[in-house]
């Protein structure tokens, strides 16, 4: 596909869907058909304030169990949780995410970098008593678990980096990669910062106002696997709904939020010295399998694991999920929480 081609798909696409949509309430969003007859769940939502700003908090899993860490995609929000807390709670972890500033019902601020997340973090921990966590990272989640292993290594206890970005200032082939996949969105953010702004814009309208239309474009995206995935009402319900809560209150958060995960992070990944598990579909569709294998050649202490015939929603596989609690138990020191 040509660059005029993925630009007009990258853009004019999302625009005209969203244009669709114009005559609609901003506030209100449309329920997904796939959603018909299943409950919305209202997860506990603490808003917790740190640092000067407010962050909505929630939980799931084991509340006695050992904290972890999780931190969602892009679009996405903390009720990513919904797809872990069952396993969580087998495995006796608590879970703990917040939505990032921009996103769900965290108020939107800025400049909000990777630090600010590992700092807002360590944060949220302390004022939870919690000397020490594990971390989960998913898609767009990945950098900001890096940067808190970076930037609070002593209190990680382990990590895992599912399908998530890579450092793009440290690779230079990576908006490549993510063009040749149709995802022209990194060179729209460098190059027209206003084109990109737009395309997120028409996305988040397409998914809170067209969400059928929505889920079917994405669909036709996935490998296989993914698409198995959200077969169940219930996960594709999910899918919808988590990115409709991310995207609730604009798209600046989403459109800031990439924008700094697709440049210099701040710090070089060798120097992030705590071991790191990094897991990657080798058939994901959003995310280069290229990216993963960068992380692991520049990460000090990271161990690659590619999954054939995978996608991008690992975790939305129970067997997956399961593996992954199973091998947090092994990687674990004990004692390791330590609460004042």
């Amino acid at each position: 596909m040509g660059w005029k081609n993925c630009f007009l798909a990258a853009v004019a696409l999302p625009i005209l869907i969203a244009c669709a949509a114009i005559g609609r309430q901003e506030g209100k969003l449309s329920q997904p058909t796939v959603c018909s007859g299943i409950p919305q769940e209202a997860p506990i939502t603490q808003m917790l304030t740190v640092r000067g700003h407010q962050l909505a908090v929630t939980e799931a899993g084991d509340p006695k169990g050992f904290p972890v860490f999780y931190a969602h995609g892009n679009p996405g929000s903390r009720l990513e949780l919904a797809l872990l807390g069952q396993d969580a709670r087998h495995f006796g972890y608590r879970l703990i995410a917040f939505d990032r500033p921009g996103f769900g019902r965290s108020p939107y601020i800025e400049p909000y970098l990777l630090k600010d997340f590992a700092e807002d973090l360590a944060a949220v921990a302390d004022l939870k008593k919690i000397a020490r966590f594990g971390l989960i990272g998913w898609s767009s989640g990945v950098p900001p678990v890096i940067a808190t292993n970076y930037y609070c290594p002593q209190r990680v206890a382990f990590t895992f980096a599912v399908s998530g970005y890579t450092d793009f200032s440290r690779f230079p082939d990576a908006k490549n990669f993510m063009a040749d996949k149709g995802l022209p969105g990194s060179k729209l953010a460098e190059n027209h910062p206003l084109a990109f702004s737009l395309t997120v814009w028409g996305v988040r309208r397409a998914d809170l106002h067209r969400p059928d239309f929505y889920l079917q474009e994405a669909l036709e995206k996935m490998p296989p696997s993914d698409r198995q995935m959200l077969d169940s009402p219930a996960g594709a319900c999910l899918f919808i709904r988590t990115q409709q809560e991310g995207l609730r209150q604009g798209s600046d958060g989403a459109v800031q939020d990439l924008r700094v995960q697709w440049q210099y992070w701040g710090f070089e990944m060798s120097a992030v010295k705590n071991p790191i598990q990094i897991v990657q579909g080798e058939a994901d569709a959003f995310v280069p399998q290229a990216f993963g294998r960068h992380l692991a050649a520049n990460l000090a202490n990271a161990q690659l694991q590619l999954l054939p015939g995978k996608g991008h929603l690992l975790l939305f596989s129970a067997d997956f999920r399961q593996a992954m609690f199973s091998r947090a138990r092994q990687l674990q020191e004990i004692p390791l929480l330590e609460d004042e």
